[in-house]
């Protein structure tokens, strides 16, 4: 908290801090009794102060403006203020009677293990649980993206059989076609699902699972399995077919080789940065939404994606791009909705 200067008449002291606080500057009059030459209090000496160190510098030009014409038309914005300050009440309330609904035991927000506090609209994860055990079965039973080949010529081992029953393209459609959409133009829809529970080794596995738990249990708890299933499958496969729709690698310029497309990607990161994206900005936009990522998390989660991209190769950064956008999007839509409780 910073003093910007002093002024005498209380009055204009608190129009000021008013006409401060709507321009979303928090300024604090602290008024004293300056003693005459009895004791008895002669004048007064309201200090203004400014919370957010950051908006000193405003504060002050906006002070110096105020005591050429303190008595401006523009400067009687009591009514407003008092608007605003009600506004922001009545939002707070809402939020605090959300966060009462808190489980206890849900970790606080704050490291990678507590990073979220997750109101319990339902204490249940069905469609988290789901996932990560899936995405167990689904890697381990196909060799982690390198299934073991059949001892018998000719025929597919039954870890090549799901691999490729599973992969976004059956390789050999698309040999034949150039086209990874060849399989699902067949009608085998799920694959746009089934790449999202593949994974290329247990790092790849543990690191998916840890998000979906951390950040999907978050989203579940607080809106729903069936809003957390839409969510997770909405990012995962955007995803997956920005990462199809992305150029080859011999088409772009070296320095954006981590750019490539392909239709053989596997993994549910795509759907991990949606989930991300989701919680990163539905609070933006619906402050009373009790959940928040923390600025270092945001950090790390936006500063790998940048990373992956220049200096991690075989990653499929274009899943990651389209589940983030995915998720932003999704969050702004139902943020607007006229059914949204935390609207």
């Amino acid at each position: 908290m910073r003093r910007i200067g002093t002024l005498t008449d209380p009055d204009l002291a608190r129009r000021f801090a008013d006409f401060l606080f709507t321009l979303s500057i928090e300024c604090n009059v602290d008024i004293e009794d300056a003693p005459g030459p009895d004791g008895v209090a002669a004048a007064k000496t309201c200090n203004l102060w400014i919370r957010d160190e950051s908006h000193v510098p405003r504060a002050k030009q906006e002070l110096e403006a105020f005591l050429q014409a303190p008595t401006d038309e523009k400067y009687r914005v009591g009514e407003e203020a008092e608007r605003i300050r009600k506004q922001r009440q009545s939002d707070e309330k809402r939020k605090k009677r959300l966060q009462q609904k808190v489980n206890p035991k849900s970790p606080a927000a704050g490291g990678a293990g507590g990073m979220l506090g997750v109101p319990t609209r339902q204490q249940t994860i069905p469609v988290v649980i789901a996932m990560v055990i899936l995405s167990v079965i689904a890697s381990f039973s196909t060799g982690f993206g390198q299934p073991k080949p059949s001892q018998v010529p000719g025929e597919l081992s039954t870890e090549e059989t799901i691999f490729y029953g599973l992969s976004f393209v059956d390789w050999r459609d698309y040999v034949i076609n150039n086209d990874p959409l060849a399989s699902i133009k067949k009608g085998q829809v799920w694959r746009l699902v089934t790449p999202l529970f593949l994974h290329g080794d247990t790092y790849h596995l543990a690191f998916n699972m840890l998000g979906i738990f951390f950040l999907g249990s978050a989203i579940e708890r607080l809106q729903g399995s069936w809003f957390m299933a839409f969510l997770l499958l909405a990012s995962g496969i955007f995803g997956g077919l920005v990462q199809i729709w992305l150029p080859p690698e011999e088409a772009l310029p070296d320095f954006l080789a981590g750019l490539a497309g392909s239709p053989f990607s596997i993994g549910a990161s795509g759907a991990v940065y949606g989930l991300f994206g989701y919680l990163w900005i539905r609070p933006a936009l619906s402050p009373s939404y009790p959940v928040r990522m923390m600025p270092s998390n945001v950090a790390i989660m936006l500063g790998w994606l940048v990373f992956c991209i220049f200096y991690v190769e075989r990653i499929a950064n274009g899943a990651h791009l389209g589940g983030l956008i995915a998720g932003v999007v999704i969050a702004a839509v139902v943020s607007r909705m006229p059914s949204d409780r935390f609207a």
